[in-house]
């Protein structure tokens, strides 16, 4: 599901029946985890009336299917005379699920490995939610929102730095190992509508998250 315009959300179909992208006035891209933020997002106008100027804001609904993937992939390599496509950021629960879903935009899927290539988006960019943005206390298990990891949380983790390539010791994602590994030494997970508690709510995090990306902070 995307949303461009100010008015109406559309279901990502065959990409191979898009005849003609333009979004020469979008100044960002984000990729969301959750419908149910991305309606909120899209309640509140981000895509329209951002401080970080205009985007596009879209969703696969939790683990992306091929649409979406190969949606983000054609925005990813789109140009307009001859200027680079916007920026691609992720938005996802911290937690496992949320880094494995970044994983699979960016990466690609071990089910679907023969066509990685032509969904990938090795541009993309993580936004958030990271430790940093929700263990701000210095007891962080007081800190609001927090939720323990559960049973399958921490085998998944576990099973993600063992076994994914990005994310072992040597891989190229660090950042991301380092995230899990915050997660299991302190048995901690947030959802991303821990934001919306924040002054500003989701929208205002984001903006300002934006920002700070537009200006290399």
């Amino acid at each position: 599901m995307v949303r461009r315009g100010p008015d109406l959300s559309y279901l990502i179909d065959d990409v191979s029946e898009v005849q003609k992208v333009n979004f020469s006035k979008a100044k960002w891209i984000l990729v969301i985890e959750k419908e149910s933020t991305f309606r909120t997002l899209a309640s509140s106008n981000l895509h329209q009336h951002s401080r970080a100027g205009k985007g596009i804001i879209l969703t696969a609904k939790g683990y992306p299917d091929i649409s979406t993937r190969a949606f983000l992939r054609l925005l990813s390599t789109s140009h307009h005379h001859g200027s680079r496509p916007p920026p691609i950021y992720a938005l996802a629960d911290f937690d496992p699920d949320g880094i494995a879903i970044m994983s699979n935009y960016k990466h690609g899927s071990n089910t679907l490995s023969h066509e990685n290539e032509n969904l990938i988006v090795p541009s993309i960019r993580w936004l958030g939610i990271r430790s940093s943005d929700i263990l701000n206390k210095p007891n962080c298990e007081e800190a609001k929102g927090l939720l323990k990891l559960s049973g399958r949380d921490r085998k998944k983790a576990v099973k993600m730095l063992e076994k994914s390539a990005v994310m072992r010791e040597d891989g190229g994602e660090a950042e991301w190992r380092r995230e899990l590994q915050v997660m299991l030494m302190l048995n901690v997970k947030a959802e991303i509508e821990v934001l919306g508690d924040r002054e500003g709510g989701v929208k205002g995090w984001v903006e300002e998250k934006l920002l700070a990306n537009a200006r290399g902070v």
